[in-house]
Formats: C-alpha cells, structure tokens, sequence
C-alpha cells in the first residue's frame, strides 16, 4: 500500500488480505498466545469467568466444518482469535484498568492528531473524493468515512470519560494541562465526527450522542455508586414502559422516533439502501437459518457471487458489491445462524450486567464501559463489526465486553479524595494489601499520577 494512494480492495484481498498483514498478525498472535502463557493463572481465571465467550469462540471454530469456504473461513476464524488474545493480553494485567486507559489513550491521541493533519494538511491520504468531484470524503487515517465515524465515536467517548474525571481537580498544580488537552482532542473529535459538508457517518453521530447521554447522565450517580445499578435498571424499565404511549403519540402525528431521528441525520428510511442488503443477506440465511453459512464464508468477493446472490442489491448497483451486510446482528446470524446470534446475545447481556456491577464496585470502570459497549451495539445496526477479527470495534468489544473476576475486585473504603493535593495523599489512602489493579478501578485519578503508580508498584 502507498501512503499517497487509496486503499485497492480486489478479490485478493478480500479472500487473502495482504502478506505483509498476515506475517504481522502471525507474529502478534504469536507474542500474545507467549505473554498469556506467562499469566496462566491470571488467564485462567479471566477465562473462568467468561466461559459464554468462550463457548461463542468455540462454536465460531466449529461452524468451519460446514463452511463453503473453509480455508477463508479458518483464516477469519484466527484473526478473531487473535483479536481475543490481544484483549486478554490487556486485561491480565496488574492493573488493568490503567492498561484499558493507557491503550485508549494512546491510540486515539495518535488516530485523532494524524487524522486531522490528514484531513486539514495531507489531503491526497486523509480525504477522498467521488469520479464526479461532489462528494468530499473524510477518511483520515481509515479506509472509508464509516471507519472514521467509528473510531471518533468511541474517541469521543474517552475524551468526555477522562474529563469527567480530570475536572474536579482542575485547579490543582500541573491538572488544568491535562483539562486543556482532554478539552482540545474532545474537540478535533467531534470536529472530525461531524464530517465534511457532504458526506458524514449518521450511525456514529447517532451512537456518539445517546453514549454521551448516558455518560453524562451516569455522572449524577457519582455520590449514590452503591445503588446504582438499581437506578439504571428502573430507569431504563421505566422508559420501556412508557415507550409504546410515546410511540403512539408520534404515530397520531404520521412519524415515528426512528423516522425523526433518521431524517434528521440527513438519511431515508431506506438506511442508504441498506435494506436492499439486508433483504438479500436475510433471503441468503434461509438456506440455514439455524447454523448459518460458516465464520467468514459469506463475503469471500467474486468467487462468492454465484453461491450468495443478491438480486436486490445488484439491481440497484450491478458493478460493486459491498463487503459486509452493514448490520452486524444480521451478519452475525447469516455466517453462524441463531445458535449463534443467540449466544452473542448472552454475552452482549452478561456485559452490559458485569458494566451496571462495575458502577457499584468500581464506578469509573463502569462509567467508561457501559456508553462504549452502547456505542458498539448502536453502530452495529447500520454497520458490522461483530466477529470480524481485523475491525477495531470488535477488539474494544472483548475488551470491554469480558468481566473481571470478583477476586480482583477487591473494594476499597467507598470514596477517596479527589482533591488529594499530593502523589503521597493518595498513596497513603491506599492499604498496601490492596493491589494497583483495585486502586485504579475505584480511584481513576491515580491513571494521571505516574509517580505514585511507579512507587506503588514497586512496593508490591
């Protein structure tokens, strides 16, 4: 790939991917599986405690077997493993918390600086235009206006999580520069999100916007940590409610919710077209809704056209076909039927629940976990990201998807000092027979004091 030239998406790719990816993905995997085997028990206990995600993996692994393509289907099926490997290097450990942040941190203070130097500087790599010249694309550092979309929802996100929690302490020595860059990468983030003047991701402003408002809105719950999944469960039971009156109301006025927020995105009701894919991909499914086509074995490109029609799609745009069903729910239950999609469903719940249990345990864990994890299940209704080992959305979902197990959960007093005006107040709130993985999960302030971290660590 040249820097300077867009991205050539041919049947290669598509079925192969690119050497020097293989060799690179081989040798990570190959130094995640050796790190893992450095922190068995860690591993061992992470794993004991998420065995519906394991069993999900496995099923993937084992619908190769009737898979049309099983050599494609093997390969995807290792991308996906990798990807659990990798967030299983980062949640064992010490301090994983201060782990998730520092991997969070890092990625987007890169993606977001490089990808508006791109877009507003380096405009051959960062924007793409149509053959007409109309349509301006921003794509940054990501192969398409979608995957920016992406990564700068869930950037934006981080940035609004870490302020929340860098606030407070504002005015303390050295802090108002860490408000400052939260604050100024928050807003190349949302600057990036809104897209060009014609062409934007509607699913990532839309998922950006509701996981703002629960993040904000979760922040009321600061002082009440202890019965705060209580609160969220009635609220939300609540709105469940009253969401057919609500329904009805719009109804009486010849709309719906959906179709307001839709077009309020600049979108019809037809998603783009979408529904011409998911028409076809559905129609695809029936063959064998109860175990699907295999991991992996519906977008193999051309030598998959003739076994996986789609009139519909065709039809409308007979000279490309699209690479993924851009729902991920629907692709999820064409490549491994309902068996599947019902077992993904039990781990979407088992973690959002581990995320309602973190809001009273370790409240800023669940503050970061709970907008994030809506925010991939909101893009996975207009996009896919679901199973596919390459997509970062699918890593940020095990990551945050898996729970801790309760050992390491070790509570400490209820609330620390915020304010502590010292490394050594903070270091002193702590019992030396707390580990650093639990003072970062009920003190996120410690993430932004590397000195007290370094000392505390050493100590252990």
């Amino acid at each position: 790939m040249q820097w300077d030239k867009p991205v050539n998406f041919n049947a290669e790719n598509v079925t192969d991917g690119g050497p020097i990816d293989r060799v690179v993905m081989s040798i990570l995997i190959v130094l995640g599986v050796y790190i893992l085997s450095r922190r068995v028990e860690l591993t061992k206990r992470l794993l004991n405690n998420n065995k519906l995600v394991l069993l999900l993996f496995a099923y993937m692994g084992l619908s190769i077997v009737w898979s049309n393509f099983p050599a494609i289907s093997f390969v995807r099926y290792g991308r996906t493993v990798g990807a659990l490997i990798m967030a299983l290097v980062v949640l064992t450990e010490l301090a994983p918390l201060a782990a998730i942040h520092a991997l969070l941190f890092r990625i987007y203070v890169l993606h977001v600086t490089l990808s508006f130097l791109t877009i507003k500087y380096f405009r051959n790599i960062g924007v793409f235009y149509d053959w007409s010249g109309q349509y301006e694309d921003w794509i940054g550092l990501s192969t398409d206006k979608n995957s920016l979309g992406q990564v700068m929802m869930c950037s934006g996100i981080f940035w609004l999580w870490r302020l929340f929690g860098d606030w407070p302490n504002r005015k303390l020595r050295g802090k108002l520069r860490v408000v400052m860059l939260d604050l100024g990468l928050l807003a190349l983030t949302l600057w990036m999100l809104k897209g060009s003047k014609t062409v934007h991701s509607s699913t990532s402003i839309v998922g950006f916007a509701v996981s703002a408002t629960i993040l904000i809105g979760l922040q009321f719950l600061r002082g009440r940590s202890a019965r705060a999944k209580r609160i969220v469960v009635v609220v939300c039971t609540g709105l469940m409610l009253i969401g057919p009156s609500v329904y009805l109301v719009f109804q009486t006025f010849g709309t719906t919710p959906v179709t307001m927020v839709v077009k309020a995105t600049g979108r019809d009701m037809t998603f783009t077209d979408r529904n011409l894919i998911w028409t076809d991909v559905l129609n695809i499914s029936e063959r064998d809704p109860l175990f699907g086509v295999g991991i992996g074995a519906l977008w193999v490109g051309p030598i998959g056209y003739e076994l996986y029609p789609m009139p519909n799609w065709s039809a409308k745009t007979p000279q490309w076909r699209p690479e993924e069903a851009h729902n991920g729910y629907i692709d999820t239950y064409a490549q491994i039927g309902l068996v599947g999609l019902a077992l993904l469903f039990i781990v979407i719940w088992r973690a959002l629940s581990g995320a309602l249990d973190d809001l009273q345990m370790n409240f800023w864990l669940g503050c970061l976990r709970l907008p994030l994890l809506i925010g991939i299940l909101i893009n996975n209704m207009a996009e896919s990201s679901f199973l596919l080992g390459t997509h970062d959305l699918w890593f940020l979902f095990l990551v945050l998807g898996l729970n801790f197990p309760k050992g390491r959960r070790v509570p400490l007093p209820h609330k620390l000092e915020s304010s502590a005006q010292s490394t050594d107040e903070i270091e002193n709130a702590l019992a030396p027979a707390i580990t650093v993985s639990n003072a970062l999960h009920t003190e996120p302030s410690l993430l932004r004091e590397p000195g007290a971290l370094v000392r505390y660590g050493a100590a252990l």
